[in-house]
């Protein structure tokens, strides 16, 4: 039944962190987080951190490195939201969660089984989840003329530079590769989105409670923007569209 107060009726099934209820958006749902466990919380802010280029440079090399890094960091902050929206996972997950993304340790030899593991906890997400995000890319992707400039200062941000000049570099550069590189907007996009659903459940779930009118449609857009077409997102988000697509029910 759909309730419009802004009141979630029904959890979700095996899904304790969160509750969802039908969206004014037909076929969306609308996410309201449970109450965050001290620990648990304790990650969002280091989970949402990088250590993004402060040197601009545009040789195959770097953007390709930038593409790294903005994988790791969306399957990262993607893996965390799993975390709060199951309350278990591979007990190595915390530990993964704890490696920040950082230019020098994309040619670790053990990243490859690091973001595999990342990877399929993102994709073990309901359906619900990863759209939210996907969709919240589009509206970025979507015809913004202040786009670059939202997605560096979120992405600076959330990296908590202790020195203003490296908070300025970086969000430079950010800017630089929005503006000059478009076919890495879809990856910037997708790590920036991520970074936000989990600053949106951390924020709302300290501030409300299940039935506070006062959380309004809770964390997600309503109604929400479109799904960026597939082309416009890197080959690596090829499995959480996958996940998507599935819809409702148990995921991997």
């Amino acid at each position: 039944m759909s309730s419009r107060s802004g009141i979630p009726r029904d959890p979700v099934p095996g899904w304790p962190g969160y509750r969802a209820e039908p969206s004014y958006d037909p076929g969306q749902s609308r996410v309201f987080p449970a109450p965050v466990p001290a620990e648990l919380r304790a990650l969002g802010n280091d989970v949402r951190a990088a250590d993004w280029p402060v040197r601009l440079a545009f040789r195959s090399s770097r953007t390709t490195l930038l593409d790294t890094l903005c994988r790791w960091q969306t399957l990262r902050a993607l893996a965390y939201v799993y975390l709060l929206a199951a309350r278990t996972g591979d007990e190595r997950l915390p530990v993964d969660l704890r490696v920040v993304p950082d230019p020098e340790a994309v040619g670790d030899p053990g990243l490859p089984e690091l973001l595999g593991r990342l990877e399929h906890a993102a994709a073990g997400l309901p359906a619900d989840l990863l759209d939210a995000v996907v969709c919240d890319s589009g509206g970025l992707l979507a015809d913004n003329r202040f786009a670059a400039s939202v997605l560096a200062a979120g992405l600076t941000a959330d990296s908590r530079p202790e020195d203003p000049d490296e908070a300025v570099s970086r969000a430079v550069v950010l800017t630089s590769y929005w503006y000059e590189v478009p076919g890495l907007r879809g990856a910037l996009a997708l790590a920036w989105s991520a970074n936000l659903f989990v600053r949106s459940w951390l924020g709302w779930s300290q501030r409300f409670v299940y039935g506070d009118p006062a959380g309004g449609i809770g964390i997600t857009s309503d109604p929400r923007p479109p799904r960026p077409a597939a082309s416009a997102l890197p080959q690596w988000a090829e499995p959480l569209l996958d996940r998507i697509e599935q819809g409702p029910g148990a995921a991997s």
